[in-house]
């Protein structure tokens, strides 16, 4: 089972109950002298969830809502289960991990009243962690990276992407290595919902892990929307497929996407002369050709240039090195050849690839917190990366 079809029929699997739930209630009358109820519901359990059951049946689900957090704080359990299904389709799961946290802070609702079922897929591990194995290549470990997941939905969708990366005819190739999986509460790592906009989160969070940790990229799978790699966190949503993480990946060893990139990420990527993995962007394509063959050390028979989009905000024209549609235009297709080749090469000098510490560093700039700034570039010196070692140069 793909990792798609594993969450959508897990989280359907949730919500069957739930809806069952609906469908009944709105067979249920509404009780006379309601005024009275809602007092009743103050201190009973029962009339509060009489009163959500009238207000779904009418599609008040704020309301219904309303009434079922109350009837979860007198200590109705299956009222809780509901409330938390109901808050995540309204809000989502970031808001619903906000709220029952608020209420578990607050004492109002005891800490035995959630079971560690629920606070997994809400994303509040309470200090529990996630026992998983990590993925040691055979052939040792050229790039190290270290996966982070802050809800139940990523846990298990890491798990399935690591088996297949060990599976696939490319990828177990590549002397890539894993850390077991670090787990941490969604309420503090905050990462957005929005499945049209880029991914988001809030990676101050993972300071101590990156302050702590021996790798250089940081793979984060961890809530809903668009992925992306940007200094050094691979950020995917948390059902993401082996084919899109494949794709994100290869932005680490430099590769850039050969569909028309955003105004602002054209300005900063298309340089006349620049040359990335499987892009020659310039004016003269022959005039870089023997440039990209040299750097790469190949001959023009590996090499065929095709014009490509990337660069349609620029004056400047974009090729890619090979003629065929690859996971650079679209994430599912396949990886070629010479792409496979390239990125075997990059990998054995992985101190040329920016590491997270280097970004972490950047970050404690900003705060001013010269020791951690101090810290950050320190480690990403010992990793190889020249722009550390001369920052720190006396």
């Amino acid at each position: 089972m793909s990792p798609e079809r594993f969450i959508s029929t897990r989280i359907k699997s949730q919500l069957a109950g739930f809806f069952a739930f609906i469908l009944l209630s709105a067979c249920q009358p509404a009780p006379d002298g309601e005024t009275a109820l809602m007092q009743q519901a103050q201190t009973d359990a029962s009339a509060a969830m009489t009163l959500a059951r009238q207000r779904l049946a009418r599609a008040e689900y704020d309301a219904a809502l309303h009434w079922m957090r109350q009837a979860a704080n007198l200590g109705d359990g299956q009222a809780l289960q509901h409330a938390l299904q109901l808050q995540q389709r309204q809000q989502g799961r970031l808001a619903t991990a906000q709220w029952l946290q608020q209420q578990l802070d607050s004492n109002t609702m005891a800490a035995s009243a959630v079971s560690a079922a629920q606070r997994a897929e809400l994303g509040l591990w309470q200090g529990n962690s996630v026992t998983t194995v990590g993925y040691q290549h055979p052939q040792g470990c050229q790039l190290t990276l270290q996966p982070v997941a802050s809800q139940q939905a990523g846990v298990d969708n890491w798990q399935h992407l690591l088996q297949q990366w060990q599976t696939d005819a490319q990828l177990s190739q590549l002397a890539v290595c894993f850390l077991p999986l670090h787990t941490i509460n969604s309420t503090s790592l905050q990462c957005s919902e929005d499945s049209s906009s880029l991914l988001q989160c809030r990676y101050q969070a993972l300071e101590e892990l990156v302050a702590n940790g021996d790798f250089s990229q940081l793979v984060v799978v961890a809530g809903r929307g668009k992925a992306s790699y940007n200094n050094g966190i691979l950020q995917l949503p948390d059902n993401a497929s082996l084919a899109l993480l494949r794709h994100e990946f290869m932005h680490i060893l430099g590769f850039i996407d050969e569909y028309q990139l955003p105004a602002a990420t054209a300005q900063q990527v298309c340089k006349s002369g620049k040359l990335y993995p499987n892009i020659i962007v310039t004016e003269s394509a022959n005039a870089d050709a023997a440039a990209y063959l040299q750097q790469w050390q190949l001959v023009a028979q590996d090499i065929s240039l095709t014009a490509v989009d990337s660069c349609k905000h620029t004056p400047l024209q974009a090729y890619r090195v090979v003629v065929e549609h690859n996971l650079m235009r679209s994430f599912e297709l396949q990886m070629p050849p010479l792409y496979f080749q390239l990125a075997q090469q990059i990998l054995k000098q992985p101190e040329n690839l920016m590491p997270v510490q280097y970004y972490f560093a950047y970050l404690a700039r900003q705060q001013q917190n010269w020791p951690r700034w101090q810290h950050y570039m320190q480690q990403a010196s010992e990793l190889g990366y020249s722009e550390a070692q001369q920052a720190l140069a006396p």
